[in-house]
């Protein structure tokens, strides 16, 4: 049980702020939208987008933990996974590029948008928590080398 726990508390934190960073992006997107096209708005979010963000979020944060977190993959390094989770993020938001062109609808285009400023705000995070990682690296390994070398002394 402790091992679902485990892994099931930072699936669902993490879906939660990719869905609230979904929603918010999409009425900031929305605004940005109907200024530059001259377009009235409506601030009201359509039910399938809820459900269609609910989703993508949970495969989000899902692909997060299984391919980024140390609780199943644990030998592998981190860049390598890095590019699968890059690589699978974007066959995932091709499936819902490809689901929404058989869907036409008003806002469509203004969901595909937010599903890309999210996908690529979650690639720039895993970007930085890889050169945070290299960084911190260093700085460990040199520490540990004066250490060795002043007990060498």
């Amino acid at each position: 049980m402790k091992k679902l726990l485990n892994f099931v508390l930072p699936l669902k934190s993490f879906a939660a702020m990719i869905f609230s960073g979904f929603i918010c992006a999409y009425m900031v997107t929305g605004t940005l939208y109907s200024i530059i096209l001259k377009d009235p708005f409506n601030y009201t979010i359509p039910f399938v987008f809820v459900l269609q963000g609910l989703v993508l979020s949970i495969v989000i944060s899902s692909l997060w933990v299984i391919i980024l977190g140390d609780t199943i993959i644990k030998k592998m390094r981190y860049l390598p996974r890095l590019i699968i989770f890059s690589i699978s993020l974007m066959v995932v938001l091709v499936l819902c590029l490809l689901t929404f062109f058989a869907i036409p609808t008003d806002w469509a285009k203004l969901w595909l948008i937010v599903a890309g400023l999210v996908v690529m705000g979650i690639i720039a995070l895993s970007i930085l928590f890889e050169l945070y990682y290299r960084i911190t690296g260093k700085r460990y390994t040199e520490m540990l080398r004066e250490y060795q070398s002043k007990i060498k002394l």
